[in-house]
């Protein structure tokens, strides 16, 4: 070969090479490829695993029926959001357990994730009444286990029911659609008269905010992003005050005490929302607060105003939380990102919407509650909770493990460094290296004038002075310092003490007393020095 044509080709070869780093880059080919590799295995793995014998749930839609839902489907992919209006129903049968049940079928979920996937949908199921109920169930979802966390899912609805509380309840089960074996799919209660009573609650209204207005404004706002217009101009960042309040789960037979209970559901709600009523005037708090912390606990990146549901308790007169929707993510670098919605309202990603969360907000501000529910949060992070979890419960979790890992080998399904870091995070915020800083500012007239501010995330009560001499000087009052916001300085307030003219309290000697106070939802004394450099 001529040196000529070795230059040729290996300048051929240079520019290829080239164009194709250029070009992966550009569209993150080598991502792609990488992904469809890893879903490829994954379904070679689950066409394997479909031979082993398992508990099998079948959906038996004739032809007719199942072109509805592709044609749903396809609309949906267009609007990138399933909308009320395009909710249908499909005739079809279940099978389980050798038995037959006449029932109506259709896609569920706002978001793609739940039918963008070429064979693998999510589904609302409903069983007809001339049928028996499945699992003591006639209304159940059907949902792969990537919209559930997979595992994660599992474990929040444990968790629930170990503490009493609402569970809508989770199994995982082999699907089969008419002839197509799909693998591993969740089995997930929905709310209905059967579930409530299945929690050992009265059949009762369940309402919640009805989340229509906000997805055609995201289907909208999502155009005009797609402009080049600035994601926080989209106009929906403040849906939560104006979303309709609306029942999810109501007897509407004309039954006057019925509707009268519903009143007074939404009216509470409402009246919540327009921060008329305060958190503990309106919800179970002891509920509501193990609910945020066990979300907490297990990692959840939200607490969505949009997902939580409300049973209206008449014998109390107050709304429980009905709690759904985890949301761990484990390709989340918490070097890089996380959520902190479980320690106040802020929200530090300058691509969010808004800054504020403002359900948790209006939540947190009854001050009252939220010394309870940090409190709880305390009691659960002390303890490895979600590992007790596992271990009482062993052999079910072994064995849906076993199944999510043979139909994902490729995906993160588990990790138990995931949940003992979060615990270790929680603890770390609970208990700040950090908590205010003091400067000395005057003694006059026998009064101590302080500068002090929060240097952390939670709020923090002043309770009064520790002279060096063990001498304790209280405040009548606890003085209450608001939580410092990420990114942004430290608030500076003036604090007076009546030291009943004592000398402890002139700036010679004022380095040789500390503050007493307490961060917010602990019971443990923290001291704080004071600087005599004014501020």
């Amino acid at each position: 070969m001529s040196n000529n044509r070795k230059k040729i080709l290996t300048f051929c070869l240079i520019i290829i090479i080239f164009l194709s780093g250029l070009l992966t880059e550009r569209f993150q080919l080598d991502n792609k490829v990488q992904n469809h590799l890893k879903n490829s295995y994954d379904k070679l793995s689950r066409i394997v695993y479909s031979f082993i014998p398992s508990e099998e749930i079948a959906l038996i839609i004739k032809p007719n029926e199942y072109e509805k839902i592709l044609k749903i489907r396809e609309k949906s992919i267009k609007r990138t959001k399933l909308t009320k209006d395009l909710e249908r129903w499909s005739d079809g049968k279940i099978i389980f357990k050798d038995e037959s049940h006449n029932a109506k079928v259709r896609l569920k979920g706002v978001f793609p994730d739940h039918w963008s996937d070429k064979e693998r949908w999510s589904f609302k199921v409903k069983i007809e009444n001339d049928s028996k109920p499945i699992n003591n169930l006639y209304r159940f979802a059907l949902q792969p286990p990537r919209t559930t966390s997979y595992i994660y899912e599992w474990l929040f609805m444990k968790a629930l029911e170990k503490e009493k509380l609402f569970s809508l309840g989770i199994d995982f089960l082999d699907l089969k659609i008419n002839e197509n074996n799909i693998g591993v799919y969740a089995f997930i209660g929905q709310l209905s008269n059967e579930l409530l009573k299945k929690n050992n609650k009265e059949v009762g209204p369940i309402i919640g905010f009805d989340s229509e207005l906000w997805v055609k404004e995201q289907i909208q706002s999502n155009k005009i992003y797609s402009k080049g217009v600035i994601k926080k101009e989209n106009g929906t960042e403040d849906s939560y005050y104006r979303v309709k309040i609306n029942p999810i789960q109501f007897s509407n037979d004309n039954n006057e005490n019925d509707l009268l209970n519903l009143k007074k559901a939404i009216n509470l709600l409402e009246q919540f929302r327009q921060g008329k009523l305060k958190t503990s005037e309106v919800f179970d708090t002891v509920q509501l607060a193990k609910v945020m912390s066990l979300r907490a606990l297990l990692g959840s990146s939200q607490f969505d105003w949009l997902d939580t549901k409300f049973y209206y308790n008449t014998k109390t007169g107050l709304l429980e939380t009905i709690s759904k929707e985890i949301h761990v993510d484990l390709n989340i670098d918490y070097r890089i990102y996380y959520s902190t919605w479980w320690i106040d309202s802020s929200k530090p990603r300058n691509d969010y919407e808004m800054n504020k969360d403002f359900f948790i907000d209006n939540l947190f501000k009854d001050k009252k509650f939220y010394e309870q529910y940090l409190k709880q949060l305390k009691e659960f992070s002390k303890i490895k909770y979600y590992e007790n979890i596992i271990d009482e419960n062993k052999n079910e979790f072994d064995s849906y493990l076993k199944k999510l890992k043979m139909n994902y080998p490729t995906k993160k399904i588990f990790s138990k460094d995931h949940i003992e870091i979060t615990r270790l995070r929680i603890e770390n915020f609970l208990n700040p290296v950090q908590n205010l800083n003091a400067y000395f500012s005057n003694f006059e007239n026998g009064v101590l004038k302080l500068n002090i501010s929060n240097l952390q995330r939670l709020p923090i009560k002043v309770k009064g002075l520790k002279l060096n001499n063990g001498e304790s000087l209280l405040l009548d009052k606890n003085y209450y310092l608001d939580s410092r916001k990420p990114f942004l300085p430290v608030e500076i307030k003036d604090l007076k003490i009546n030291c009943n003219f004592k000398n402890n309290c002139k700036k010679e000697n004022i380095a040789k007393q500390k503050l007493i106070l307490q961060i917010f939802g602990q019971d443990k004394d923290k001291y704080a020095p004071i600087s005599p450099y004014y501020k």
